[in-house]
């Protein structure tokens, strides 16, 4: 009997159609989470502030425009502050067909870089959403907000599509990037993917020298594309991190300029990185994977954990890290990771533990969608209840209204460690004028109604 079954499990586990087919399966199955989820979930915070200005545009010298304003004002992250203007001039249904496909295509994205090739696991694409799912401590605005997954999300597909030709080349040599037009195309993305997100610029010059090494290592040689590559990055990086609004922004929020102050957040970033609610349960996989398995693709592992790693130390010149900003660093983990998991299958008993811890994945899954679903459908209730107060207090005439504060279930909602809109004695912070500007109030505050006992 125990024969029969391990026959029976060898031709579904090595048959390629099968695996195909997991996969394809698992890819639809995401897309429709994926697309309940963006369904309820509104416009908030930036969402709503930015809309009434965005309305206004209508031709692409507005959005140029909107963008050469931010970089000198405000910020050098242009190509986040784009796909937010962009996203919120469509209809929100549209919006969420788009988000669920830009997930699938981030993940898709990760996937490649994890295998270097053309390669069917369906454990594998389960891996990568359950760790997305359970490691990101700001879901809902990493992914599903259209502010932050512009900033996040989204401006982490050129990046993630850049260092997968590296990925590739890494495989198996390839002759066109090295070729004059291969490297010129090459080099622009390498000037967008340096230019996409602070802490993750870094990391990718770290893990462009760290290609380079396994080049040499592998081909004796150092490509062509590889050494273009890293100027584009740095080119990149420095179109981000000196661009006028950054030093704007920097004087504006009163970021400390001690570098003593920067040297403790150096430790407070590390330290975070331990946290169980973001990446303690990748550095834990990752260590016992290293440990306990024989694979040639050590090197590139650790190369990507300690890109992780400098994701989080780079953000120590404007602060600590948290909540949202843990996209990179979880990101290159989870990478790290996959390049372990997906070569633990040599043996007969190793594969069976892998179908098994597959099944406890999707346990898990189930467990994390059903709180992500059950946290945005009560923010979203609650939000539509404000809403229909706003239209109902306007169809009266009153233009001084007053809502109930609504606080997000878990990390999964758009809004959570986000402001909400204040009481009375802060009704002049910036969301409640915001807020009030966006739906033409005079003011708009919440109330937090208590009984005497």
């Amino acid at each position: 009997m125990k024969d029969k079954f391990n026959d029976l499990f060898l031709k579904v586990d090595q048959h390629p159609k099968w695996e195909l087919f997991g996969i394809l399966f698992f890819i639809v199955v995401m897309a429709i989470l994926m697309f309940r989820l963006n369904q309820p979930t509104p416009w908030v915070v930036d969402d709503i502030l930015k809309s009434d200005s965005v309305k206004h545009f209508h031709s692409a010298r507005d959005y140029f425009n909107s963008l050469w304003g931010f970089y000198f004002n405000w910020g050098g992250r242009i190509w986040g502050e784009f796909f937010a203007d962009l996203f919120l001039s469509i209809p929100k249904k549209i919006f969420n067909i788009i988000n669920t496909i830009g997930y699938l295509v981030f993940v898709g994205l990760i996937y490649v870089n994890i295998t270097g090739k053309i390669k069917f696991s369906p454990s594998l694409f389960v891996l990568i959403n359950f760790l997305l799912f359970a490691c990101l401590p700001a879901f809902g605005q990493d992914i599903l907000w259209i502010s932050g997954t512009a900033n996040y999300m989204w401006s982490s597909l050129i990046p993630l599509l850049y260092m997968a030709f590296w990925r590739f080349y890494l495989h198996k040599e390839r002759r066109w990037m090295n070729s004059i037009p291969g490297v010129i195309i090459l080099m622009c993305f390498g000037i967008l993917a340096g230019w996409s997100n602070e802490n993750v610029s870094v990391s990718l010059i770290l893990l462009a020298a760290g290609y380079m090494w396994l080049y040499r290592e592998k081909y004796n040689i150092i490509p062509r594309f590889a050494k273009t590559g890293v100027v584009s990055l740095v080119i990149g990086s420095l179109l981000l991190w000196l661009a006028p609004g950054n030093f704007v922004r920097f004087a504006t929020e009163h970021h400390s300029r001690s570098i003593i102050h920067m040297i403790g957040n150096v430790f407070h970033n590390i330290g975070a990185l331990f946290d169980l609610e973001s990446t303690l349960l990748l550095i834990i996989a990752f260590v016992l994977l290293m440990f306990f398995i024989k694979t040639t693709r050590k090197k590139i592992a650790a190369l990507f954990m300690a890109a992780g790693v400098m994701s989080a130390v780079s953000m120590s010149v404007v602060g600590g890290i948290s909540g949202r900003v843990f996209l990179g660093c979880v990101v290159l983990m989870v990478i790290a990771v996959g390049l372990l998991y997906d070569e633990w299958n040599d043996t007969l008993t190793i594969r069976k533990c892998r179908c098994f811890l597959m099944i406890a994945l999707l346990l898990g899954m189930h467990t994390l969608y059903s709180d992500a679903r059950t946290g945005i459908q009560d923010y979203a209730n609650r939000w539509n209840q404000n809403l229909a107060i706003i239209q109902m207090e306007k169809g009266k005439g009153n233009l001084d209204v007053y809502v109930n504060p609504v606080t997000p279930k878990n990390k999964f909602c758009a809004t959570y460690e986000l402001d909400d809109i204040k009481p009375k004695e802060e009704n002049q912070h910036w969301l409640n004028k915001g807020v009030a500007h966006a739906f033409g109030l005079h003011t708009i505050q919440s109330v937090h109604v208590k009984t005497d006992k």
